[in-house]
């Protein structure tokens, strides 16, 4: 048999009382350490164990990888409205490692924002995009027109894409004048037009209030196809 049919997952969880010394840095620093302690014996022992053991069943094992993760259980804790409001497009799940890893060089005032958001981008920077729609308005004949057009945002930086199709409309500009509009209506939020691009108008939603509806649209990312 040279192609696995069963994945197998076996997780375990340990609380361990360590000495000061092997908690010190950052969270990377703290799994690299631990990975060092245990990597020669339980990292790289545990696969040959398994398929020393999975042999006597006549099974064999195809391939393995594991999940590192070290948590120090004394950090300080981080509110979960500074960690929304610093990475609306986190995950819950995500939100958790970030305040693991945030925790231990947590910044005093002002600083933690800035300290959670870079952070954030680092676990995270991809494109996490959701369909909305764009509320705004036109100049046609001389008076002002209402138009809605079709649209992307970005809830990773904020970005809003018009589609394609409606690219050579010109919004009117200024800050707070479009509103997007998502999740069927259950968020509205007012957006900042700068001008346009071959790429069309230019328009962007602030982190924080997209902080503001971040449940509804991790919701509406999580469920896209």
């Amino acid at each position: 048999m040279s192609k696995a049919n069963l994945r197998l997952h076996v997780a375990f969880e340990f609380e361990i009382a360590a000495p000061e010394t092997l908690l010190e840095g950052d969270h990377a620093a703290l799994c690299r350490r631990f990975s060092e302690i245990l990597g020669p014996l339980v990292l790289q022992g545990m696969p040959k164990i398994t398929g020393s053991q999975l042999a006597k069943a006549n099974a064999r094992l195809i391939s393995h990888h594991f999940h590192f993760d070290a948590v120090d259980l004394c950090a300080p804790a981080i509110a979960r409205a500074e960690l929304i409001a610093a990475a609306p497009h986190l995950t819950d799940e995500e939100l958790d490692r970030l305040a693991h890893q945030a925790a231990a060089k947590k910044p005093a005032g002002g600083d933690l924002r800035r300290h959670l958001r870079r952070h954030a981008l680092a676990l995270v920077n991809e494109y996490r995009l959701v369909p909305c729609q764009v509320e705004g308005q036109l100049k046609s004949g001389g008076t002002l027109k209402d138009i809605t057009v079709n649209a992307t945002l970005n809830l990773t930086n904020g970005s809003v894409m018009v589609d394609e199709a409606d690219r050579q409309h010109r919004l009117q500009q200024g800050e707070g004048a479009v509103t997007l509009v998502a999740a069927g209506g259950a968020v509205r939020l007012r957006g900042n037009c700068e001008g346009y691009t071959l790429s069309g108008p230019v328009i962007g939603i602030p982190i924080d209030d997209i902080a503001g509806a971040r449940d509804e649209l991790i919701k509406l990312w999580q469920s896209r196809p």
